[in-house]
């Protein structure tokens, strides 16, 4: 596809009237660091705060060495991303938990790229005057410190770097300036940030109509992905070959879903912006969705083979991009819907590409695959080298080291909204947590290992009353009669869901909570989560408990190829048991192990849930390998009488190579 220049030329294009502020969230974003983890997630983001993301500065040059601090690294093709896309994570990291050594490196970082601003305002390294885009993760990192903060010195001076370096972006828009391609593609993020900071700047009575100009011509002058992709004939229908065009690698795409709703806020339609959202995200997912929640993208959108890999990047940006559409949602039920991805990408997707240690991951990762080396000559995926699949320090290319810091923090910010027009706080997602809200003046503590257990209880003290409003999970809305299902208690009172209809709308539970200034069991939920078989005509059929994806063990191998220092290798990762297994009418799934997650809540060896499943063994030729990986679900095959096996599952996000969707077995090829 060619370009046009207007998509690059930010600020010539035609704007209309001009924005006179901007329509407020329906759900408010609670301050980052003021929603903490608990139980296993805190347990799994002290793992990642004590491993690479406090121990890049000391030994990784692209951080070591960035050329934000003047060095000579993190400058790849003039594009300086690694260091601001590293901070986009340890900064809310850094507010969530306590690590003396992260809060220091994070610290320093911040404030001596702040030093190195320049007299015009801009920040960074400056070797391509048209090179935007890698200001967007320091930006957003730098919101992110802001809401953390208390009022005071450290505060103001970020908003007066980010005020200033808006006046540097204005000063090159206005004088025609070509921007790079993924300057253009990514800005959405960049309007989220004028955004939060005209949000501050009103708040305090300061005039912010600049910067919504600003934000104005930065989205009229970028590439309009509603008409130019998601709604064109350009938009990919199937998996791309090799490198075809900028436009439809799978980050960018990631990214670019939050575009409607962003600009929603701005433009003054919110249900519009949203539908934009939604629809593009419905594309990613009819053409190349996979049942880990993401879509397949090996740097080029990739299709729904569940051999084709998803890129760590796309995961964390999906996150993200969910996060935000949920919160910008017009209506509750949209919001859950969104709600409904987010949660299956943070306890499958996102898991699924990192190691239980949180010192290593894959490029790519795949819900069907029985190895994972490196120099991997025949390989399934498209665009990325031999080392894509193998879990190391940095396989393949260096983005998705830095990057996926930001998935577990930004997961976890995002846990509890407010909406502060109805005195309602919003529990999202459940994972333990603990969070300050001002809806309530409350403090609410939600205890649970779920996904891992099937209970749970909101502890709570408040001052005020105010409606607590539970979003249910997917699995639970889905179940008929659902409400005979659940059973729920307020303020130790049972609540019959049946009789009392009050408590169940769009997809959430209310509970109206009386102020108190006890902190007590407030409310109680208990639910069933039993296993289930989902099938879909292109990719065979799947396994889940709840919101978990579960996936054959494979007894994974694990050798060390390469070390770099502290505990960071590379690793190749084999199989040790047969991947080429069938899945019957009626597999008899029990669940033999459902416990307390450990210190590495994601252990592939000591995993908190185990199932047992009735598989059947295939021949080579009923289900062979292609180009290195197992081949394709949707083809005919009449295999020979397939001998019964009783085979371990394990949640996705505990396995580092695995078969998650399998050949579906009629009654009679059984």
């Amino acid at each position: 596809m060619a370009w046009p220049s207007f998509c690059l030329l930010l600020g010539l294009a035609s704007t209309g009237e001009s924005a006179t502020g901007l329509a407020s969230p329906r759900w408010r974003r609670i301050p980052t660091g003021s929603v903490r983890p608990g139980g296993w997630l805190k347990a799994q983001l002290e793992l990642q705060a004590s491993a690479l993301t406090s121990h890049l500065p000391f030994f990784w040059d692209n951080i070591k060495e960035t050329s934000w601090l003047g060095g000579n690294y993190d400058s790849t093709a003039n594009i300086h991303q690694n260091t601001p896309y590293w901070l986009n994570g340890a900064v809310p990291l850094h507010l969530q938990v306590d690590n003396p050594v992260l809060a220091a490196v994070v610290e320093d970082y911040v404030f001596r790229i702040l030093d190195r601003q320049a007299a015009d305002g801009w920040l960074g390294p400056d070797t391509d005057r048209s090179d935007f885009y890698s200001r967007y993760p320091f930006l957003l990192a730098m919101v992110q410190y802001h809401e953390g903060l208390p009022d005071g010195e450290k505060r103001e001076r970020i908003l007066q770097a980010v005020l200033r370096f808006f006046a540097a972006v204005r000063e090159r828009i206005d004088s025609g300036l070509l921007v790079t391609i993924y300057s253009s593609l990514r800005a959405p993020e960049f309007i989220f940030v004028i955004h939060y900071f005209v949000d501050f700047l009103t708040a305090s009575g300061r005039d912010a109509q600049d910067f919504l100009d600003l934000a104005e011509k930065v989205y009229y002058g970028s590439f309009d992905w509603n008409s130019m992709w998601f709604n064109s004939s350009f938009f990919p229908r199937t998996p791309l070959p090799k490198f075809v065009s900028s436009e439809s690698n799978g980050v960018s795409n990631a990214q670019a879903v939050k575009r409607g709703v962003v600009w929603g806020r701005q433009s003054g339609g919110t249900a519009a912006g949203f539908a934009e959202s939604w629809f593009a995200w419905e594309q990613l997912q009819r053409f190349h969705g996979q049942v880990h929640g993401g879509f397949g993208t090996d740097e080029q959108l990739a299709g729904r083979m569940p051999s084709r890999g998803m890129e760590l990047c796309a995961v964390v940006e999906s996150m993200w991009s969910m996060a935000l559409a949920a919160q910008l949602a017009p209506t509750d039920g949209q919001a859950a819907e969104a709600l409904d991805f987010l949660e299956s990408l943070a306890f499958n997707a996102l898991p699924g590409s990192l190691s239980d240690d949180l010192w290593s991951h894959p490029y790519l990762q795949f819900v069907n695959s029985y190895l994972a080396v490196s120099n991997q000559p025949q390989h399934i995926w498209a665009s990325d080298g031999p080392q894509a699949a193998m879990y190391g320090l940095s396989p393949n290319f260096e983005c998705c080291t830095a990057n996926f810091h930001q998935g577990y923090p930004k997961f976890t910010s995002s846990l509890f909204f407010e909406d502060p027009v109805e005195e309602q706080l919003i529990s999202a997602v459940w994972a333990p947590s603990v969070v300050n809200a001002s809806v309530g003046q409350a403090r609410v503590e939600l205890r649970t290992s779920y996904p891992f257990n099937t209970s749970l209880e909101y502890w709570i003290q408040n001052l005020k009353p105010f409606l607590l409003k539970v979003r249910l999970p997917k699995f639970l809305r889905s179940l008929a009669n659902f409400e005979q299902s659940l059973h729920c208690w307020l303020e130790g009172r049972p609540v019959h869901l049946l009789k009392e209809p009050q408590f169940v709308k769009d997809g959430f539970l209310l509970f109206h909570i009386s102020a108190s200034e006890s902190n007590r069991l407030a409310v109680r939920i208990e639910f069933p989560m039993a296993p289930r078989l989902e099938r879909s005509a292109d990719q065979g059929v799947s396994a889940f408990l709840g919101p978990l994806l579960l996936a054959l063990d494979l007894a994974e191998q694990h050798r060390s190829v390469h070390y770099y220092g502290f505990a960071s290798s590379d690793w190749n990762i084999t199989a040790s048991l047969p991947w080429r297994l069938g899945m019957p009418s009626d597999p008899k799934l029990t669940v033999t192990k459902m416990a307390k997650p450990g210190e590495k809540p994601m252990s592939n060896r000591d995993c908190p849930v185990r199932v047992e499943a009735s598989l059947k063994e295939l021949a080579e030729e009923d289900w062979p390998e292609e180009h290195g990986a197992p081949g394709r679900l949707n083809r005919s095959f009449h295999p020979k009488p397939p001998k019964a096996v009783r085979r371990s599952l394990l949640p996705y996000g505990c396995s580092s190579i695995r078969i998650a969707a399998f050949p579906a077995l009629s009654l009679s090829e059984e």
